[in-house]
């Protein structure tokens, strides 16, 4: 039986992977800021405490684990060592480091594969010397969302929709392959198609909830339906269309998450009030059939599915509100379990609004330092204070790629 088991995205957290920021993110200058798919850089100091009690809020919840530790742990089998480096060295056309780093000890390797691989004079090509770096580091990796996703009990491995990015998903697929013993699914081999995990939402046993836009296309979720039909399983798939533009629109959990059985945070001008502007298609696979559905919008098509949600709204009800709390990951909310969540504290109108519909205030600081207890509350969200990690555009559950919770008793 898999280790792996996600039916819902409300279901009580029993596991889950984080990537603690080093110093990969210290490594962006002006010059290669846009190649790493930022637009500022980020102050490692400041992002180290503020991560620090999202991280801790997590721990007392839930057994955490380390990206940077399991591939550590799983480097130490020759096997898997030489198959993970080779792939990664041949997507990044660099095969002539493989005698350099087949070498390092797994720990050695562990920190090169995420911080980057130093130029050295008179032995690599002299094209890196003004790079610094001969193997890029991964300055996004501690979005652990985006490159993998649990979903029911495998993993979806996601073909990137950016180069950039590729190792993140080689890495976490050696991870769950060889640590975990886990079934993979990979888009990558249906050319063209691109999936992220901040686009896909697993809502039931039988329903997905899948963005597409900028990161996940329609290629992408032609592959996902056809692999659901191959399977002859029955399984809905609510696609909702997302602007190109802007930045914080890149993935679904930006404007929509779940918070509990019949709660959801939503950007109201998109999931509700866009007017046919970005289409919502309900996609039905039944026993390899597959029929399509177009619904006025997203709420529509959760409620014809059962899921009767009453939005929470980012930014509260004024519009001016709305636009600069989305920006900096209003919606974008993690559940520790049904109507137990974990969000930026910086969206004072989202929280206000959250606090409205029954969600007790609690602050990180204080559950971290034992000062409240979040399992004495019904329904809470755990604010944190955060200034330096919304500038690199991802919330709680961007920075979140869960792999065990309990059942949701529908």
């Amino acid at each position: 039986m898999s280790f792996i088991e996600i039916n819902s995205e409300i279901g009580e957290l029993e596991g889950v992977i984080l990537h603690t920021p080093g110093v990969e993110i210290e490594s962006m200058t002006p010059s290669n800021i846009q190649e790493a798919l930022y637009s500022d850089l980020l102050n490692l100091n400041i992002a180290t405490k503020e991560y620090s009690n999202f991280s801790g809020v997590l721990s007392k919840w839930t057994k955490t684990y380390q990206v940077k530790e399991l591939l550590a742990e799983i480097l130490k089998n020759k096997e898997t060592k030489s198959s993970l480096v080779s792939k990664i060295l041949a997507a990044e056309k660099k095969e002539y480091l493989f005698s350099e780093l087949i070498e390092k000890n797994h720990e050695e390797l562990s920190t090169i594969l995420i911080e980057g691989y130093n130029y050295i004079e008179g032995v690599h090509p002299k094209e890196y010397k003004e790079k610094r770096f001969v193997l890029n580091p991964l300055y996004n990796l501690f979005f652990t969302r985006d490159a993998s996703s649990s979903v029911y009990d495998r993993v979806l491995i996601h073909s990137m929709s950016t180069d950039v990015r590729d190792r993140e998903s080689f890495i976490m697929e050696a991870i769950f392959k060889n640590h975990f013993s886990t079934e993979t699914i990979n888009p990558r081999v249906s050319e063209g198609a691109h999936t992220e995990g901040g686009d896909v939402l697993i809502a039931r046993e039988d329903v997905l909830f899948i963005g597409n836009g900028c990161r996940t296309n329609k290629k992408g979720i032609e592959f996902l339906t056809k692999y659901y039909a191959a399977r002859k399983e029955k399984q809905h798939i609510i696609v909702q269309e997302l602007p190109e533009k802007p930045e914080s629109f890149i993935h679904l959990d930006m404007v929509f998450t779940m918070l509990a059985q019949d709660k959801c945070m939503i950007y109201e001008p998109i999931i509700r009030n866009s007017l046919g502007k970005f289409k919502v298609t309900h996609i039905e696979i039944d026993n390899g059939q597959v029929r399509y559905h177009e619904r006025s919008n997203m709420l529509e098509a959760c409620k014809k599915l059962g899921f009767d949600f009453e939005p929470i709204l980012c930014g509260g009800k004024d519009e001016w509100f709305q636009e600069r709390e989305q920006w900096h990951s209003g919606a974008n909310f993690f559940a520790l379990g049904e109507g137990k969540i974990l969000g930026y504290a910086r969206n004072t109108h989202t929280i206000e609004a959250l606090n409205n519909a029954g969600f007790e205030i609690l602050k990180a600081e204080d559950v971290c330092q034992n000062k409240v207890n979040m399992r004495d509350y019904e329904r809470f969200v755990v604010a944190f204070d955060a200034a330096e990690l919304p500038r690199g555009g991802g919330g709680a559950r961007c920075m979140t790629m869960p792999i065990k919770r309990k059942k949701v008793n529908w």
